[in-house]
């Protein structure tokens, strides 16, 4: 016998214990005891004497009632002192690609099942199991850490309940606890009396669920340092980035949301104003903490009654990000002639509250478009620009065959190109809405 399998032998041996050698016994020695009484009574020539005959006996009795034994030990040893495995598996549902679990302790193990992508946002489940040697009591916790990208971790503790064997649970942000909680989803109640059967209708994947990009490509920032601002006012740093962010700001002075905006960028209350609104809640969530903290009519007046032009646009911007009754509550505390010509401004660039949808690439913002396909110059103008601004490799008439549908959902990565695009598509008779896109929670 090699080494090789007589190391495995040994550790069949040692995992088995009493087992192994009970069936070695039966199997092997006993057989071989029976044997050679066998044949020791079938020899004739010359006959086996007495005392080989009572010796082959003795060896068959012997190993037979040693064998015997190993099974009863064998069998005592697996009712009272084999090894035990208890488990308990769960799962946590509707994952981003930026959060991200942890286990904290040994037993636990997480496998994770991508989700069918819709509005090409990828989300995903996590599988979990949890492992030990000693029964699971009711009450008892596991830990576990969640983490968006390099923001703070939370611990969340996975409570056991036998009469939930296969639980469900989901992230969520707690406005109240000013943290993010695991919640278990409510199970609905098994119907007694009988075997149900629930038939549900597929839905077939149709090109309506298709997401079209954008030509305009994120400006690549070189990796440096750089401000809470700088970072907020970034399209393409990560969630748990902008959760830094926003702590830091809502630790700074005042003055840091109400100064002027540099050159290039709109000021922060606008970026914090489309944060308010951001697909994660934990954003949106400080994102309002941090706008809380100033008198929005008033910066919005004091900017607006400014004699320096960059304080008038900062005004502007901040008063086109409101929603409408905060924007007619502004605008009625100016003179009649100002208030007139900034409702005319704001009909004339057009709705600019986008909603910024997180992922893994930085935000996006989404444009749902509608349009009548009766208004055949509308469809014209549509089929131009979509073929003009989105990412495609299609020709005009592929492009105007894609028009029956009546609408149409785009992104890109850019503020600024969702805005603009917006108001092409309302200049070409269609309707444009500014939606977010793969929001579970």
């Amino acid at each position: 016998m090699n080494p090789e399998n007589l190391s495995k032998l040994s550790e069949t041996a040692i995992q088995y214990g009493p087992f192994f050698f009970a069936v070695l016994f039966v199997l092997g020695v006993i057989r071989w005891a029976y044997k050679v009484f066998k044949e020791s009574n079938a020899k004739t020539n010359p006959p086996a004497t007495a005392k080989e005959l009572s010796t082959a006996r003795l060896i068959f009795l012997g190993t037979f009632f040693f064998g015997l034994s190993l099974v009863v030990v064998s069998v005592v040893w697996w009712l009272g002192f084999r090894p035990k495995i208890y488990a308990f598996h769960g799962e946590i549902i509707n994952l981003h690609d930026y959060e991200t679990l942890a286990p904290a302790c040994d037993n636990l193990y997480f496998r994770a099942e991508p989700k069918v992508i819709i509005d090409d946002i990828p989300l995903r489940n996590e599988r979990f199991l949890i492992v030990q040697g000693s029964p699971l009591s009711k009450g008892q916790t596991v830990d576990v850490e969640f983490s968006k990208n390099k923001s703070t971790r939370n611990t969340f503790h996975i409570v056991y309940d036998p009469s939930a064997p296969d639980p469900k649970f989901s992230v969520d942000w707690d406005d109240t606890l000013h943290t993010n909680v695991l919640r278990q989803e409510k199970t609905p109640p098994v119907q007694a009396g009988g075997l149900i059967w629930t038939v549900h209708a597929a839905q077939v994947a149709t090109p309506v669920n298709q997401v079209y990009q954008g030509k305009s490509r994120p400006s690549q920032i070189a990796p440096q340092a750089k401000s809470p601002v700088a970072v907020l006012q970034d399209p393409s740093s990560d969630v748990g980035g902008k959760i830094v962010a926003l702590d830091e700001i809502n630790r700074s002075p005042v003055t840091v949301l109400t100064g002027a905006s540099s050159t290039g960028h709109e000021p922060i209350l606008a970026t914090l104003l489309d944060l308010t609104r951001y697909s994660d809640k934990e954003v949106s969530y400080k994102a309002t903490v941090a706008i809380k903290r100033v008198d929005i009519d008033d910066y919005v007046l004091q900017k607006l009654k400014s004699s320096q032009k960059r304080d008038q646009d900062d005004g502007q911007q901040v008063l086109f990000k409101l929603e409408p009754a905060d924007s007619a509550r502004i605008l009625g505390k100016l003179s009649p002639t100002k208030a007139a010509a900034l409702r005319a401004k704001t009909s004339q660039i057009g709705d600019s509250q986008v909603v910024p949808t997180a992922s893994a690439q930085g935000d996006r913002y989404y444009v749902r478009a509608t349009w009548d396909n009766k208004n055949t110059a509308a469809v014209n103008c549509l089929t131009n620009l979509f073929h003009s601004e989105l990412i495609n490799n299609r020709s005009l008439d592929q492009e105007r065959a894609l028009m029956n549908r009546g609408q149409r959902l785009v992104y890109w990565y850019d503020k600024e190109w969702s805005i603009g695009i917006a108001e092409k598509i309302r200049n070409c008779g269609g309707t444009a809405t500014f939606v977010q896109a793969g929001v579970t929670k």
